[in-house]
């Protein structure tokens, strides 16, 4: 299959459809020692994407579908020094060694492509409705949040609440945080051959308030930077990405159908952990596949429920039938978090985070 081809003509249908449109340009105006807050709600992929075409600018190989859940929420506090010196992370209180490392290659992106100079600083805090998950998507709201603050403190607040500026350089530090920066259902529009300025996500017109959904979460100690390097030496790899443009095509010609997304989440979990398993991945844990194995039982009389889930054990059970999502949790026997499509913890949280960043800055400054 030409990748390129395929994903210029989606490309072109969402163009059509006025979907998709060519990045606005904002000018960069730094200001010394100013402090800006972003925050993110994490996703929940429809139509996944593994594995990186350009692993420098995170092109992956597929455009990809999700939404945002409200799960745990990420704030990220943002300060600027003029001077070029030493960039610094902190994670919910603490130096993140291993954070700065994986924006090392952002910032340089960031500042090459802005010209602008200078040292950033970030404090980073995570709002959990869970202890420690893994497949909870939580690291595309960090690359979110942490986008959306450095963009608002160079460009300024009107690129900052620019949902698609955000998402390409939110790209820079994680594929799945392209999505999470778009508030609601979106398409990240990636393939081999995109030029990298024209890669990111942008909204759909999907009714996405339809559905009713839950997750499990669970841990496993499985890191998914392991899995975008191993996945694409599968026998089975190019077989799914191509049948993902097939999919993508007919999700678009029926404008983003909710019910359609939800069966193909589902059927793309079983194809990701499918192409996983071939290299020796397993993301699934004795329980998950418990859960998964009642939940296989229960849709076979009840087909409007789904389930769905990405690297990691934690799954999603969804459906546009409330009653009929409630009486499978009722029989689960699992612990479960309920989503909401009008999260507000954002609100709730917002000046406890601003008071302890600005407190933070002030005490390194």
């Amino acid at each position: 299959m030409d990748y390129k081809f395929e994903g210029d003509s989606i490309r072109k249908k969402l163009t059509d459809a006025g979907i998709y449109r060519p990045l606005d340009n904002y000018e960069p105006e730094p200001e010394d020692n100013k402090i800006s807050v972003g925050y993110s709600y994490p996703i929940k992929a429809f139509e996944k994407f593994l594995g990186y075409y350009d692993s420098y600018y995170n092109i992956a190989y597929n455009p990809s579908i999700s939404f945002n859940t409200d799960f745990s929420l990420i704030f990220s506090a943002c300060m600027y020094n003029r001077n070029n010196g030493k960039d610094t992370v902190m994670l919910d209180g603490k130096p993140a060694d291993k954070y700065i490392e994986r924006y090392r290659k952002p910032l340089e992106f960031f500042r090459k492509n802005t010209g602008v100079n200078g040292s950033f600083s970030f404090y980073i805090k995570r709002y959990r409705k869970y202890s420690d998950a893994k497949g909870m998507s939580e690291s595309s709201a960090v690359a979110s949040a942490v986008s959306r603050s450095i963009i608002k403190n160079v460009f300024g607040e009107n690129a900052g609440k620019d949902d698609s500026y955000v998402s390409r350089y939110a790209r820079m530090v994680s594929g799945s945080g392209t999505r999470a920066a778009v508030n609601g259902p979106s398409i990240w529009v990636s393939y081999p051959g995109i030029n990298e300025n024209e890669s990111y996500a942008v909204k759909i017109p999907a009714d996405v308030t339809k559905i009713n959904y839950a997750i499990f979460p669970a841990n496993i100690d499985y890191q998914t930077t392991s899995a975008h390097t191993e996945v694409i030496k599968s026998p089975f790899y190019e077989s799914w990405i191509s049948e993902k443009y097939r999919r993508i095509n007919e999700i678009i010609s029926r404008n983003f159908n909710v019910e359609d997304l939800m069966e193909r989440a589902i059927e793309d979990m079983f194809s990701l952990n499918s192409v996983l398993m071939s290299r020796g991945n397993i993301v699934q844990t004795p329980e998950s596949l418990g859960l998964l194995k009642k939940f296989l039982e229960f849709r076979k009389k009840n087909k409007r429920i789904f389930i769905t889930g990405d690297t990691g054990p934690s799954l999603m059970v969804m459906s546009s039938d409330k009653k009929l999502l409630d009486e499978f949790l009722e029989i689960s026997g699992g612990n479960y978090l309920i989503g909401s499509h009008h999260p507000d913890a954002h609100i709730k949280h917002a000046n406890e985070f601003r008071k302890e960043s600005e407190e933070y800055f002030s005490s390194i400054t």
